[in-house]
């Protein structure tokens, strides 16, 4: 397994030292995921993406600094109605399951919560479904049928889940996706300006996190499955 981490934004990526396979400053949001995925895979050689960055708590029992590895996602904003055979909010098709949402690899993350948990151990860290969308609105939260069932909202996991699914479906490429997610702000406040002072300041804590993924992805290379 040759790893890669996907780190959408300049800003989540300060503090990440030489010494792992990373590519960021794509950007945030569906499309830029997409094309730092493709540059780990076509041009970095990873055979295993997996993004490293924020979100926000959909969770009361997520608080900044707590960690998600994403069993499952969805996208939450996605529509196809009202086209013939459209299913509703978040029904993607040949991709997302029976209840509109996606099952990422088990074993890998289940081995992203281990490494987490010996990197990381002084943060809160879960296996949850994680949701994504275009908007960076906290009061977004309310009401959607998707986010109710997630514990965590961001902009890029549910379209680089899909390209990897797609790659290896449609051209044969076998591609490895998972998700780590350190929880920046709450996303289920109508309070946006809120939203914005806490990420900012949450991102000096995250910039010490980054200090570790050297460490993070040793581990995972000498124990992966």
């Amino acid at each position: 397994m040759t790893i890669g981490f996907l780190i959408p934004t300049e800003m989540e990526a300060t503090g990440v030292p030489n010494g792992c396979t990373v590519t960021w400053g794509f950007g945030a949001g569906k499309s830029s995921s997409c094309a730092a995925a493709a540059d780990l895979i076509f041009n970095k050689g990873c055979d295993t993406v997996v993004i490293w960055g924020t979100a926000g708590s959909l969770s009361p029992d997520l608080h900044a600094g707590d960690i998600v590895v994403a069993g499952r996602t969805a996208h939450k904003d996605f529509s196809l109605e009202p086209l013939p055979g459209a299913r509703g909010l978040g029904d993607v098709p040949d991709f997302s399951e029976e209840d509109f949402w996606y099952t990422l690899d088990k074993p890998l993350a289940e081995q992203l919560l281990k490494a987490v948990q010996q990197v990381f151990p002084d943060h809160k860290a879960i296996i949850g479904p994680v949701c994504s969308g275009d908007i960076f609105d906290p009061a977004q939260a309310r009401g959607n049928p998707i986010e109710a069932q997630a514990v965590a909202v961001d902009m890029e996991t549910s379209a680089v889940a899909e390209f990897c699914h797609r790659l290896h479906v449609k051209s044969g490429v076998p591609v490895r996706f998972g998700t780590i997610r350190v929880i920046s702000n709450n996303a289920d406040t109508s309070d946006s300006a809120n939203a914005s002072s806490d990420f900012t300041a949450f991102l000096q804590l995250f910039a010490k996190m980054n200090a570790r993924l050297p460490q993070f992805q040793e581990l995972l290379q000498t124990n992966r499955n």
